[in-house]
This record gives structure tokens, sequence and C-alpha cells, in this order.
């Protein structure tokens, strides 16, 4: 069989390289190793320019299509608390805060993706791959590629192989954070609004809203922090109160947290999404990242030109996003930092909507003392 895109994984990040290829006539096939729908372990925060990166991708009719089906609800208020439970902070960022149902979201994107005449192979597992003659084995049959996209993950099996075949020439991403995750019945816990939480893990946070007829409950555990991540998250559900807790088992997953690789690709492989770690480290975001560096790989394999520079070149923003997210997300690991924010951040609820609207929800790379001055001079 051959092809000249094998794409691994069919998450975001997949199945946007996927479309922007079938979209330029480019024959791709896409295959994951899990049967769709499947479950994912995913918050859903769908961000503003989450939003603008799909309606670029699939045009403004099928976006509205993919919102009806994948829309899991709006929040209209961000919340921060601190030690304690105490409430820091409650604001209203300029637009509700979108959340989506990641399964049917998948799901809408691999049949657009189908709708446009590609091929997917779900259920279906790489057990090897020859980056030399550029082949994937699959069961008993293998694939030849001219491209090969590495959309499978935090963990990824492609990142794995390389590192094991090519030690010397290929350098894996860091160790990923930890994330734990349950959804319980709004009987048993209802709290409006986006809700992140303090103090309840080290340098980092965890976080509580509502999902379709269920409220989501997580945090995360950052890599190279030695505490017991299901006491800290029981611990977290006994402090929130929530009722019949036995029913809920705990369910986690990785995310490559300020972890993204310096070169994502290694002769004909480009690495996009988690699998690439790309992920905002400030809130865990992860989805944007997905559909733009997907969208960017395919770009750069439709130019036709030096595929791994132009990938590189386009991903720039990415890194520059990813890295000053980074650097709040040091401040949370200053205690100095961080109590200087309880201290002023009820005293400025505007200002943390603001910076929600502008950083979060539309990825803005000035600095934060810029930030400070804008936001004054918006005041006026």
């Amino acid at each position: 069989m051959k092809t000249n895109t094998l794409i691994i994984g069919a998450g975001p990040a997949g199945a946007a390289c996927a479309i922007r290829l079938m979209q330029a006539g480019v024959e791709c096939l896409l295959i994951d190793k899990q049967s769709f729908p499947r479950q994912k372990l995913c918050a859903g925060l769908f961000t503003q320019k989450s939003q603008k990166c799909l309606r670029a991708l699939v045009g403004n009719e099928k976006y509205d299509e993919c919102m009806n089906n994948s829309l899991r609800n709006e929040e209209e208020s961000f919340n921060l608390y601190g030690k304690d439970h105490k409430l820091l902070v409650s604001c209203k960022p300029p637009k509700p805060i979108t959340l989506i149902d990641r399964e049917k979201f998948d799901q809408w994107l691999v049949n657009f993706y189908i709708s446009l005449g590609g091929q997917f192979k779900d259920n279906t597992q790489i057990t090897d791959i020859d980056f030399v003659q550029q082949t994937a084995k699959i069961s008993d049959y293998e694939v030849q590629y001219d491209h090969l996209i590495a959309a499978d993950g935090a963990n990824s099996f492609v990142e794995r192989l390389l590192a094991k075949k090519y030690p010397d020439t290929f350098k894996k991403k860091r160790k990923s954070s930890m994330c734990m995750e349950i959804n319980v019945d709004k009987d048993d816990l209802k709290m409006d609004g986006v809700n992140i939480f303090f103090d309840i893990v080290p340098d980092s946070y965890a976080w509580v809203f509502n999902k379709t007829g269920k409220t989501c409950i997580g945090l995360v555990k950052l890599p190279d922090h030695d505490f017991d991540v299901n006491s800290a998250m029981r611990r977290f559900i006994q402090e929130l109160k929530v009722q019949h807790v036995e029913k809920y088992p705990l369910r986690g997953a990785m995310l490559p947290i300020g972890a993204y690789m310096e070169k994502p690709y290694h002769w004909n492989t480009l690495f996009v999404g988690d699998a690439a770690g790309f992920v905002e480290p400030l809130t865990g975001e992860g989805i944007y990242y997905a559909l733009q560096s997907g969208t960017y790989a395919a770009e750069a394999i439709i130019d036709k030109g030096d595929t791994n520079r132009l990938y590189l070149e386009k991903t720039k923003y990415l890194t520059q996003l990813i890295d000053k997210g980074q650097k709040y997300q040091n401040m949370l690991e200053s205690t100095s930092k961080r109590n200087l924010f309880y201290r002023h951040a009820g005293k400025h609820p505007n200002f943390i909507s603001y910076f929600y609207d502008t950083q979060i929800e539309n990825g803005c790379l000035d600095s934060f003392w810029k930030i400070v001055l804008k936001y004054f001079f918006c005041k006026k």
C-alpha cells in the first residue's frame, strides 16, 4: 500500500493535517490504534484562537455544524481560589468560555475528512517503522509513504521508536506531566463557572467546571514532583464534599506541559500536537496547538519545498506562545510571586478578565507589563 502522507493518530492534530491535505488534493492515510468514537481525557477548553483556527480550516458553515454537534457548554464566569479554597477573584470574560465534548469533536473531524474522500482506518496498530525505506508495518501488510506525521499523543510510539533506533541524532521531549480527572453527576457536585484552585498540588492547580450533565474535576501534577497524585486527587474531591465518591474511578493521562521538541521532525517525519509537546504550560490547553500544528504540517508538505524548515518556521509562533506560558507557570512555582498574586488579584478582577481574554483566549505575545499598560490605556 502506498500513500503520499501517512498520519498516525486521529485526534485533532492528525485530523486537521489530513483535512488540509485532502483539501489540497494530496493523498493521505489516517490511522488510529483505538476504535472511533473513543473516549478522551480532556477538559475541552476551546479558546477563541482555536475557534478561528477551525473556521479557517473547515469554513463557516462546517464550523457551525461542528459546534452544533460537539459544543458542551459555555461558562460566563472565571473564578480563582487560593489557600483553603478562599475565593480570590471572580470575573466575567468578554466572551463565554467555550467547552467542547472531545469524543464528539474528534469524531466530527474524522467524519469531515472522510467526506472529502479521505481514507481512515481505526483500531489499527503500527508495529514497526523503517524510517530509511519509509515504510510502516501494520499487522500483515506495509504502507509506503513519502511523509510521516506523528500525531500519536504525549507518549508517542513514533517518538519512542526513533529514540531507540537513532539515539545519537534524535532527541526526545522531556518527561510529561500527569493529568487526573473525574466527571461526577451534578447532583453530587454543582459548581457554576470555570473554577481554578491553587495550593491543591505543588506548583500547579486543580479545576472544576460543568460538562453536559456532569461536573468535571481534575488536576495536574508537573514532572519531577514527588507526591502521590491519586491521594491528592481524592483529598481534593473530599474537600469539595462530592457525594457518592465511590461511584467515580480516577482516570489519568500524560500531558507534555512545557516539553515541546526544539526540532519537531526527523528526516521525513513531522511531529504535531501532543506528540511534538505543543501544549500551553499555564492552562494545559492542547486543542488549539493540535489544530494549528496539524494544519502547519500539511501546508509544509503541500508547499513541496524544504518541508522540515518550513514546518519549523510555521511553528515558531506556537513555541513563542508556549515559552511565554512557561514564564507564567514559573510564577506559580515562586512562593513570593504567588503570595503577591493572592494579595492583589481580588482588587483587580477586571484586569484578570482582560489577561484571560488576551493571553489565554487569543494568544497575545505581549509582555506582562505591556499587557498592564494596554489594560490601563483601554480603561482610560
